[in-house]
């Protein structure tokens, strides 16, 4: 989880693959996440990077490592919309794996709601909008994200973008049709949240929960759509480019993040991209 930015501390290393590290993003179930810069391969212009280190005995499986190296890879040469952090590379046989993602100059959906509360029927449409479109660009590459929660969901000046895609490594694969469906599931609980400030289950949010969502707080106009993402049958779920019309219908999602979401949200994105223009003395272009 990216919940802000500190200095390194005496514990953090420096380097990781081709990426000087400059602060601390985060900590998670899986491991730190580091700001960076460098460039993924020699000739490449170097960038700044989100990187996550990730624990050693939680990729011990080859199948895992050898799956999550061909997401990467397929997402690096398949992937491209401003919806989706760009894969910047990863190494998994060493003795500190780590994946890179291109960095999100901005907060998360979780740290915001968290401070502010929901957001109002035209921002979560926006939103909705951009990551149902950041589901059609990763299920084009035959990619599922498998958590896309409001944890894994940044926020940017210029536009919101799915991150940490593929590295739900506790969740149980299942044929590819059925996991992305899975993924608009998980789009509907971060929208619920979006809304609301609250999840749609209790405890267990996995897609076969028996309750019906809790979609108390969410405007009336978004319930339809949520609820169909949250159906308990994957195949009666909406698809993504189905999902993006019915919220997005006028793609406001295509104007800056600032326009459409709330101005204190904005100022605190503007004040995250400031903490890395601070710590990289860099300048960071949007899109």
């Amino acid at each position: 989880m990216i919940q802000g930015m500190t200095g390194l501390g005496s514990a953090d290393p420096q380097q990781l693959g081709p990426y000087r590290l400059y602060g601390v993003l985060g900590h998670g179930r899986m491991g730190t996440v580091y700001l960076g810069r460098g460039a993924p391969q020699r000739g490449a212009r170097k960038q700044l990077v989100a990187v996550r280190t990730l624990r050693p005995e939680l990729i011990r499986d080859r199948p895992l490592r050898a799956r999550l190296r061909q997401e990467m890879q397929s997402a690096a040469a398949g992937v491209s919309s401003r919806y989706v952090a760009d894969a910047a590379g990863c190494e998994l046989d060493g003795a500190q794996p780590w994946i890179a993602n291109s960095y999100v100059p901005g907060l998360s959906l979780e740290v915001l709601v968290a401070r502010y509360g929901p957001l109002p029927e035209s921002s979560v449409r926006a939103l909705g909008g951009a990551l149902a479109r950041s589901l059609v660009a990763l299920h084009a590459a035959r990619i599922s994200h498998r958590d896309l929660g409001p944890h894994n969901v940044m926020i940017a000046a210029d536009a919101p973008r799915a991150v940490d895609y593929g590295l739900a490594l506790g969740r149980m694969s299942g044929p590819a049709t059925d996991e992305m469906a899975d993924d608009v599931f998980d789009l509907g609980a971060a929208l619920v949240f979006a809304s609301s400030a609250h999840q749609p289950f209790a405890g267990n949010m996995l897609p076969m929960a028996r309750e019906d969502p809790d979609l108390t707080g969410v405007p009336d106009g978004l319930c339809p759509a949520l609820f169909a993402c949250l159906h308990k049958t994957p195949e009666s779920r909406p698809s993504p480019g189905v999902l993006a019309h019915a919220l997005d219908l006028a793609d406001t999602a295509a104007e800056p993040a600032v326009d459409w979401l709330p101005e204190v949200f904005a100022h605190d994105i503007e004040e995250a991209a400031q903490a890395a223009r601070k710590l990289t003395g860099r300048r960071l272009f949007g899109r």
